[in-house]
């Protein structure tokens, strides 16, 4: 394989795979299934502070 093959295999592949990653992401985040798991991870850090 040549560098110039390399290269642009990492320029086509590479931006589709962030933005696959990226949708993942987004779309763990805000599901709404996951949403009282988020809110307990919110809640813990408040009730640590509430300790002290």
């Amino acid at each position: 394989m040549s560098h110039d093959i390399l290269v642009l295999l990492a320029k086509t592949f590479g931006p589709i795979w962030m933005m696959g990653f990226l949708a993942i992401v987004a779309i763990r985040a805000y599901a709404p299934s996951r949403r009282a798991a988020h809110e307990r991870a919110a809640r813990s850090v408040l009730e640590g502070e509430a300790r002290e």
